[in-house]
């Protein structure tokens, strides 16, 4: 489950405490099997929406961040249903999803269950759509599966990006995988050259949220709890509601917890409460992705010798054992 998941499995192991009590869970995942319409008029192959289930042998579908607008098509209704049959629901989404959610049911049903993430922003799918593309011609093969944060390699602190011709199916091979400072999806996402407009104005960044709980990365957990520090991943909790605590108490059968100082839990999380920073860029870039797909990336996002070295110094970093030195020493070069 740590090898599947983007963080620390946290969402698995609440998940399946809702599950055992007989509840149902909405997550997002690959509309594949029979759920393709539920993306509505989105774009491309593969294509990411809201769904549920309700066997603990189906969460892998959730597992690892989808860096792309995801489409909730009938999931709120599908919720709304569930819960007037009297079942007990978690649904997991962004705070814009989250807090859509209750809005569209109007009140707080008791059997309801919310949790959403720290989102930096999300992708259009326009800029998905067309990265699939190059991923297609760059594998030499129909990229059926992105795994966005992949630690197969290097584990937790430097995770990759990979993708396969099916997912969850290694038989099937490996078509492709880079590094944060290479990919070029992934360059132009933390250069905030692709995101939904909406996303450099987000009003649901608050500290205090709407949600039973708030989950997110936990990369310096060096800081509070050294035992955790192993790179196979941890999850920030941070409960809003007794509701809340109560449920990762109950998740506690299924993953190791710890208690922690919320202040010093959300020190420095910046992306808790700021909107990202619009690039001056996005918008000739989005126009390039609309007029040539996949070839956007390779104009605005080539491999330059800067990106080389940069590649070259991690992993290299990387093989000698001192990754995390190199890398928390620039943290406090830069400030951060």
């Amino acid at each position: 489950i740590l090898q599947q998941s983007t963080s620390g499995g946290a969402f698995t192991a609440i998940a399946q405490a809702v599950l055992a009590r007989g509840g149902v869970v909405f997550g997002h995942g690959y509309l594949r099997d029979g759920r393709e319409p539920r993306a509505g008029g989105a774009p491309g192959r593969l294509k990411v929406g809201c769904f549920s289930v309700e066997d603990a042998s189906e969460l892998w579908r959730f597992r690892n961040s989808k860096y792309v607008q995801s489409s909730i098509g009938p999931a709120y209704r599908e919720v709304r249903e569930q819960l007037d049959a009297g079942r007990e629901v978690l649904f997991s989404g962004t705070p814009c999803q989250c807090e859509g959610l209750l809005g569209f049911l109007g009140r707080r049903y008791p059997c309801l269950r919310v949790a959403d993430v720290v989102c930096h922003a999300a992708v259009c799918r326009a800029a998905f759509y067309s990265y699939v593309q190059w991923l297609d011609r760059k594998g030499g093969a129909p990229a059926e599966a992105v795994r966005f944060r992949d630690k197969e390699r290097f584990g937790y602190r430097y995770s990759m990006i990979r993708a396969m011709g099916k997912d969850g199916d290694p038989a099937t091979g490996e078509l492709y995988r880079n590094g944060v400072e290479s990919d070029p999806y992934l360059r132009a996402f933390f250069s905030n050259m692709c995101d939904r407009p909406s996303c450099y104005v987000c009003a649901f960044k608050k500290r205090h949220r709407e949600s039973d709980l708030t989950l997110w990365d936990f990369f310096d957990v060096y800081r509070l709890d050294r035992s955790f520090d192993d790179n196979r991943g941890v999850t920030r909790v941070l409960c809003h509601t007794e509701a809340g605590a109560a449920l990762v108490a109950d998740a506690s059968s299924h993953a190791r917890v710890a208690e922690i100082d919320a202040d010093a839990a959300c020190e420095g999380v910046r992306e808790m409460t700021e909107s990202v920073h619009r690039s001056p860029d996005r918008d000739a870039f989005m126009a390039d992705v609309a007029e040539l797909g996949a070839d956007a990336y390779d104009r605005w996002m080539p491999d330059t010798f800067r990106v080389k070295a940069e590649r070259a110094a991690r992993l290299a970093a990387e093989r000698l054992g001192i990754y995390d030195q190199a890398k928390r020493l620039a943290k406090r070069a830069l400030g951060r």
